[in-house]
């Protein structure tokens, strides 16, 4: 192999958090124990919290966070990606919400799912998601 084809191949396969053809899979424990961590903080404030910031507003900026940790211990890409994805899963969810996409599919008030995907469009919420993302960078960025 040529110098410039190894370089190019030495490129192609570098863990600098791009999608080449190397598989991306792979499991991360501190980044699972962050999850876990965040996981927690979710619950405590879905069961204890009964306020108009923390628990709406606050649980948003959050759930991105706890989603960006989920994704990276089972993904090794860069932390700008994970970051992304978990704001665009978030986003997603909430278009869902707009589009009231629980009726459509005949999803019980009472069950997980609905919980998960939840049922009130609010603008301000992917505001709070953008913020999630970017949290999550600047605790990476410090953590560095």
């Amino acid at each position: 192999m040529t110098p410039q084809k190894l370089k190019h191949a030495n490129k192609n396969n570098s863990r600098d958090g791009g999608f080449g053809s190397r598989s991306r899979l792979r499991f991360s424990l501190p980044h699972a124990l962050k999850s876990l961590l965040w996981l927690v903080v979710l619950i405590v404030i879905a069961c204890y919290v009964r306020d108009d910031f923390i628990r709406p507003t606050l649980g948003d900026v959050f759930v991105v966070v706890w989603l960006h940790y989920l994704l990276a211990s089972i993904v090794n890409v860069s932390s700008k990606i994970t970051a992304a994805a978990a704001v665009l899963i978030a986003y997603l969810i909430e278009m869902g919400q707009y589009l009231q996409i629980n009726q459509w599919l005949n999803i019980a008030p009472s069950s997980v799912l609905h919980i998960i995907l939840g049922a009130t469009f609010d603008g301000m919420d992917l505001l709070a998601y953008l913020i999630g993302g970017m949290l999550c960078l600047l605790i990476d960025i410090e953590q560095s």
